[in-house]
């Protein structure tokens, strides 16, 4: 596909699609949205507690003794305005967006910040993110500017980007950290870090008028649906909208500590780790490379009270505690979940293991965090309104996207026709009044963590030598939740392949890494209707029925 003839997400906004002023000073007097936001935050605790500690960090691939980093907010609040400068030095102007794809690391936060700083918008990428997804996202959102590192986990991310790049027009300068000059890109090291210019003449008008919270602050891709990708466009209150709705977990109490292993250009990170501590003049706590020995360790040195991670990441954490206790005992509330709920099972062994306070959440691209379990369901937070509209969940209210590019190019502002709604694609269902479970996604969407674009997949599959037909669906793992299964109707029934050379197989196709499937079952046909369309219910049903070590039915062919 020629990804520069696709037509860009980003566009102009239909007249209207702003939040009624009405409803807007609702949410303020309610609390949930703001006259300053998260600039203003690391500005104010900066100048009140200029030594508290920002962010603590831990980098895998330093020497011993110096792979822990803490940064002050002193030490913040000097880098978001040297880089914000530097941002506009390189032609960043407001509402540009600015695309990164870094690991964890405090420059990355601090990176987020300096848009801001100066009303650009944020394109977050993840760091397992390869080539084709890479310039299908910076084609669709036209990103001005891209920071990658040079090399990551054995991936040259500076060479793709230079590889790329010549097919961006709208792609005005490339920044590295780390060895830039092999690619021919700005050196974030010398420009960034160490050039002051926060003294400059770029610095000389940072109005913080431009870090309103009611400007557009992050494009959120979503992936899949072939070579098609949408995005979401948030404010800074809505992404404050769910954490200030948590008043019952003190988001506005004494500075707190919290952790997240999740990649810090993922919506949950963003909030949980940057967004939250900001508001809260608490410290964000993260690791570059996943460990779970490593990040209890990170929790036992900076006293971590509040930790969100998902089921898979949380089953790990149990069993390095057990094998290795870590001091813990500053921990008050453990979240998890994502988009679809935690296994009963993985929910009691947290509360039986850590002794603390357990939420899970849901949280979509659409509704931030949208909603904190009490109970069996899903309670949402204040302010956030949810419908269930022939089993779709849709979304209404203060942490709810201001619009969504979908697959195809056409915009869909929530207040533009659809009265602040968006369709959120989850499949769910309604409980007690005021609840909702989320049941599944829709058929073109899966994944616990990351929204896996099944029919690349399914193409993918069907481009093996020894598949005749695939699937992918979701399944229901007992300790990390939803993962993506592939369904394989092999070429020959005597060489069928096997799940590790399919997964290299998507991989050399360019297939993210956290895209894959995690399981494989064989059968010698697809559930069709008598129209052959795919009846990927029936395969739902039928892998919900199979236990390990007991035969494999076929699913049920027949419509």
């Amino acid at each position: 596909m020629d990804v520069t003839a696709a037509a860009p997400l980003l566009g102009p906004l239909p007249d209207g699609a702003g939040v009624p002023r009405e409803v807007a000073d609702g949410w303020r007097a309610a609390g949930l949205w703001r006259a300053e936001g998260f600039v203003h935050d690391v500005l104010r605790t900066a100048a009140e507690h200029p030594d508290r500690p920002a962010f603590v960090g831990h980098r895998a691939h330093r020497p011993e003794g110096r792979r822990t980093v803490t940064v002050s907010y002193a030490e913040l609040a000097l880098h978001m305005d040297r880089f914000a400068a530097a941002l506009r030095s390189l032609g960043v102007a407001e509402g540009d967006p600015v695309a990164l794809q870094l690991p964890n690391w405090w420059e990355t936060a601090a990176l987020v910040l300096a848009c801001w700083r100066i009303g650009a918008v944020v394109v977050p990428v993840l760091p397992g993110v390869r080539a084709p997804d890479l310039e299908r996202i910076l084609a669709a959102t036209q990103a001005r500017v891209c920071v990658v590192p040079d090399h990551w986990e054995q991936y040259g991310h500076a060479e793709v980007l230079a590889e790329v790049a010549h097919r961006l027009p709208w792609l005005r300068r490339r920044v590295v950290v780390g060895d830039a000059a092999a690619t021919g890109a700005v050196d974030f090291g010398s420009y960034f870090l160490r050039t002051a210019h926060e003294r400059g003449p770029d610095a000389r008008e940072l109005p913080l008028a431009l870090a309103s919270p009611d400007r557009p602050a992050l494009l959120l891709t979503v992936m899949g649906m072939g070579e098609d990708h949408g995005a979401l466009l948030h404010t800074g209150n809505t992404l404050y909208a769910g954490l200030a709705a948590q008043r019952g977990d003190d988001v506005t109490g004494p500075p707190a500590v919290f952790a997240s292993p999740l990649p810090l250009t993922s919506l949950a990170a963003l909030l949980y780790t940057v967004c939250w501590p900001l508001a809260a003049g608490g410290t964000g706590v993260f690791q570059d490379v996943w460990d779970p020995r490593v990040l209890l360790g990170l929790m036992e040195y900076a006293r971590v009270d509040r930790m969100y991670a998902t089921p898979a990441h949380w089953a790990e954490l149990l069993t390095a505690q057990r094998q290795e206790s870590r001091d813990l005992s500053a921990l008050r509330l453990a979240l998890t979940g994502g988009r679809v709920g935690t296994p009963g099972a993985l929910l009691g062994e947290l509360r039986a293991g850590l002794g603390v306070r357990v939420r899970s959440v849901w949280g979509a691209p659409e509704a931030g965090l949208g909603a904190v379990s009490h109970g069996s369901g899903e309670q949402p937070l204040p302010g956030l309104e949810v419908v269930v509209e022939d089993g779709r969940l849709r979304v209404r209210g203060p942490s709810v996207a201001l619009a969504a590019w979908r697959h195809g190019g056409s915009v869909e502002a929530a207040w533009d026709r659809w009265d602040g709604w968006l369709d959120t694609g989850d499949a769910a269902a309604a409980g007690r009044p005021g609840e909702v479970t989320v049941v599944r996604r829709a058929d073109e969407r899966t994944g616990g963590l990351f929204v896996v674009p099944v029919d690349e997949l399914e193409e993918g599959l069907r481009a093996h030598p020894r598949v005749l037909e695939a699937a992918v669906v979701e399944y229901t793992d007992a300790t990390y939740g939803e993962m993506p299964c592939a369904v394989v109707v092999p070429a020959l029934q005597e060489e069928p392949p096997g799940l590790v050379e399919l997964r290299d197989h998507l991989a050399r196709r360019g297939l993210t890494e956290a895209f894959l499937p995690t399981r494989l079952e064989l059968v010698g046909s697809l559930p069709r209707d008598q129209d052959g369309r795919l009846r990927k219910e029936a395969l739902r049903t039928w892998l919900a029925r199979l236990r390990p070590g007991t035969p494999r039915p076929r699913p049920d062919t027949t419509a």
